[in-house]
């Protein structure tokens, strides 16, 4: 599980559905993905770091396990 992406949605008041509208992925494969069932690609850990805190995150951060 990412938590630290789950807090950063959190924090900047993310919605499950909006992020999967941005990786043109659905909500459940988004959480599937959030809890480790699925993996990301590295254009979705891309996307997500751009769309999160203005990109000033790292990635390293994001998709600590």
């Amino acid at each position: 599980m990412y938590k630290n992406l789950i807090i950063e949605f959190k924090k900047n008041n993310i919605k499950i559905k909006d992020i999967a509208l941005i990786l043109n992925i659905s909500p459940l494969s988004l959480r599937k993905k959030i809890k480790g069932e699925k993996k990301f690609d590295i254009v979705e850990c891309l996307k997500l770091q751009k769309n999160i805190g203005d990109g000033n995150i790292c990635l390293e951060y994001l998709f600590e396990s």
